[in-house]
């Protein structure tokens, strides 16, 4: 990544259950400076948080103490779709970019980060367990580029069963090319979580079409190929399609509560940010 590249300013709209103090809303009491409730000087016992007005009113005469909710830390994963049509020529770059910025994302705020790489029905040799390091992420990223997918995506199925049991927050990276309802299934194993998904598909699929001309298209994931003539009314059906398949997609996902974030090989990480801000707002 390079060193001029944002950073991903993720907020959580609820509160993570880990112990260690980090930097989003948390259940646990210590340090912070965002007010809980009054305890008992005998449950938490700092006379310097002794509150004297809550002293007095106490019926039972008791010092009161004010405790505060500590920041806390969070599980970060990123669950990246390994098929054979993510290994295009601009989608594994965006792809390894967005890697690298949640980690080191995710490294700033003092939180582990995780990868799951589905490929095929494959995920252990792209698995990363929620570390601090950033020498396996990279070296996996080194990995991702020298690699190229096969297969389709079902191991995206699996996917929940690499995550910790407490809620974590979890990008999907994927092109969605598959059955919604595969994708249902995937976000069904997911509900425990904090899902955010992100559609990377690639423009020279349907915006970037000639109004003339012979045209090869070939499926990544079973090889089929078949050229035709391409027209104007052959390509705005194409466009038509695909934005058809966005409304569907935008469906699928909003009926799981969750609203995906369609983006290109050249997004830009200050679109990303709005997004993420928004989903907090």
């Amino acid at each position: 990544m390079k060193m001029n590249e944002p950073l991903l300013l993720y907020r959580l709209p609820w509160q993570t259950v880990s112990v260690h103090p980090g930097a989003h809303p948390g259940q646990m009491i210590g340090a912070g400076h965002l007010f809980k409730r009054h305890e008992p000087l005998v449950a938490s016992p700092d006379p310097r948080r002794i509150d004297l007005r809550a002293t007095v009113l106490d019926p039972f005469s008791g010092y009161r103490v004010r405790v505060y909710q500590q920041p806390s830390t969070v599980n970060v994963y990123l669950i990246a779709d390994l098929s054979a049509s993510m290994s295009h020529a601009s989608k594994k770059p965006a792809l390894i970019r967005f890697l690298l910025t949640a980690a080191h994302s995710a490294f700033s705020y003092g939180d582990r980060f995780g990868f799951i790489g589905c490929e095929g029905n494959v995920i252990r040799p792209w698995l990363i367990p929620s570390c601090q390091q950033l020498g396996p992420v990279t070296a996996l990223a080194e990995q991702l580029e020298a690699s190229r997918f096969v297969g389709a995506a079902e191991g995206l199925l699996q996917a929940s069963a690499y995550l910790p049991s407490s809620r974590s927050l979890v990008f999907l990276l994927s092109d969605c090319h598959f059955p919604l309802q595969q994708l249902r299934a995937v976000l069904a194993t997911l509900q425990l979580h904090d899902v955010i998904p992100l559609v990377l598909w690639d423009q020279e699929e349907h915006t970037r079409l000639p109004d003339w001309g012979l045209i090869s298209f070939q499926d990544m994931e079973n090889h089929a190929r078949r050229t035709l003539l391409m027209r104007p009314a052959l390509r705005r059906k194409i466009i038509d399609r695909y934005r058809q398949r966005q409304h569907e997609l935008r469906r699928c996902f909003r009926s799981f509560g969750k609203e995906p974030l369609f983006i290109a090989e050249n997004y830009t990480t200050q679109s990303i940010n709005r997004y993420l801000q928004q989903r907090t707002a």
